[in-house]
């Protein structure tokens, strides 16, 4: 029998990978994993720390950005973050952030019950935001 232990990582394409950095590293303040060996052309992507697991980002200039229709296979992935939604809304709205959601909603998650905010990354993947216990 397979007995899965947990999430390790998952995979974007981003058509701009500064831009994917300003999101993820700059405004999420995610750790940045091989960005020297990428820029070196020894790693064919980048990756980010969210607590345990990999975000991997595999740039692709020719990539349009994620299927924002209603039949798309991927929906959103949700990250932790510390601190009141509400009061991170203005800091999302000044860096330019599409925010899907007017407000935070109550939502279930892995760590249960919480508020969250969906918004778009640069490339229109749906990352949504869940107040963390910290």
């Amino acid at each position: 029998m397979i007995r899965v232990q947990a999430l390790d990582h998952f995979v974007l394409r981003v058509h701009d990978l500064e831009r994917s950095l300003a999101f993820y590293r700059d405004l999420l303040e995610l750790e940045v994993l091989f960005l020297e060996e990428f820029r070196a052309g020894a790693r064919p992507f980048v990756s980010v720390r969210i607590g345990e697991q990999l975000l991997d980002l595999v740039p692709d200039p020719a990539f349009a950005g994620a299927d924002l229709g209603p039949h798309s296979g991927f929906l959103h992935f949700c990250v932790r973050v510390a601190g009141n939604l509400e009061e991170l809304i203005p800091l999302l709205q000044a860096n330019g952030v599409v925010l899907v959601d007017d407000k935070p909603a109550w939502r279930m998650g892995a760590s249960g019950w919480g508020w969250s905010l969906y918004v778009r990354d640069p490339d229109g993947y749906i990352v949504e935001l869940k107040e963390g216990n910290s």
